[in-house]
């Protein structure tokens, strides 16, 4: 079924109807008549029923019926006809369609019309068949113009719809990115540019519940050794350089699958996935070792920091997030209170002291 059709549209069936039997009649009686009308009523009917602009290939059917109708036409008409060569004007209407010319085709069209239109008065004026030409090509003219309005239209509406998606995608790109960067700033320490307690939390609780849950999961608690008196001796912006470089070191010291997490304070928070007691009193040892050998910079100063670290593994110490994170604390407490710049392990703290779980 065709679109819903307007007045336009059926005005644009009839002059092409009525011109197309205006320039029939006024040929000699013969076979250049049923052309001429089997070309007119089907390029009306095609309008009536509103099927030109259906689609691709419907449209490259209608061209190619037409090129057969004008071309028995003009065969048997004579070449060039001032009753037919109108009809020639039909094909490059459709040329827009497909490239867009829309000025060289109108161009074209109107020249067309203006010169077929002062040969036919000069030479036949005197010829009553002649005023059936003419009106035959005033119609015909009123029919290319409806087609012609009709594609600039379409033109302008396809561009500025386009202009709009554009605009409209570039919008939600841009949404995109800020919405990113807004949701990257929530789960982000502003001070060391590691992620901070909420993502600690988030990526904790995502590791567990994950359909590849890992076979352990380490968590390691740090926490840097008198770091008040560097705020007090130094100032806190060296003391802030300090975190910023220490959490440098703990990315150094660790995978890309690990988390690297700034807890609160001078405390970090690190999770290893996949990771059992061994790797993890490895992974803690070589962070202790790394930031003990570090040089801080003070104004010119060095400064040496230590660490203590508290280790505990899901599921050998606990198979509650929230019980695992408070026996890596107990154990980081553990290490503070036996010298600090140490390591203690959850399950040997159990072990020597039996802590209950």
């Amino acid at each position: 079924m065709g679109e819903k059709l307007g007045r336009a549209d059926w005005l644009a069936a009839m002059l092409v109807t009525v011109g197309g039997v205006f320039l029939s009649l006024a040929a000699p009686p013969g076979p250049t008549v049923y052309w001429g009308l089997t070309w007119s009523i089907f390029n009306g009917l095609i309008l009536a029923i509103g099927i030109l602009s259906t689609g691709f290939i419907t449209r490259v059917l209608i061209l190619g019926l037409n090129l057969i109708l004008i071309a028995g036409w003009q065969l048997t008409s004579g070449w060039p006809s001032a009753t037919s060569l109108p009809l020639l004007l039909f094909l490059p209407v459709l040329v827009p369609l497909y490239r867009k010319q829309r000025k060289e085709i109108l161009a074209g069209l109107v020249g067309g019309l203006i010169l077929g239109g002062y040969s036919t008065l000069k030479e036949n004026l005197a010829n009553p068949s002649s005023w059936a030409i003419l009106g035959g090509w005033v119609a015909i003219a009123g029919f290319f113009y409806y087609l012609m309005v009709g594609l600039v239209v379409k033109a302008r509406q396809a561009a500025s719809l386009q202009a709009e998606v554009e605009y409209t995608r570039h919008e939600y790109q841009e949404a995109c990115k800020r919405l990113a960067a807004m949701e990257m700033a929530a789960i982000t320490d502003d001070l060391t540019g590691i992620y901070n307690y909420r993502y600690f939390v988030q990526a904790f609780s995502n590791l567990l519940n994950s359909r590849q849950q890992p076979r352990y999961l380490a968590v390691l608690m740090l926490d840097i050794d008198y770091f008040k008196e560097i705020n007090d001796a130094y100032g806190h912006l060296t003391g802030n350089r300090v975190l910023a470089e220490l959490a440098t070191i703990l990315k150094e010291c660790t995978r890309e699958q690990d988390v690297v997490t700034r807890f609160g304070g001078e405390e970090f928070a690190l999770i290893l996935p996949d990771t059992d007691y061994h790797g993890a009193l490895q992974v803690a040892e070589r962070i202790r070792k790394a930031i003990a050998e570090h040089t801080f910079q003070a104004e010119g100063t060095a400064i040496h920091v230590t660490v203590s670290a508290g280790v505990a593994v899901w599921p050998v110490d606990g198979t509650d997030k929230k019980d695992i994170i408070a026996r890596a604390d107990r154990a980081l407490y553990q290490a503070k209170t036996t010298g600090r710049n140490s390591v203690c392990a959850y399950q040997f703290l159990k072990k020597e002291r039996g802590v209950h779980e």
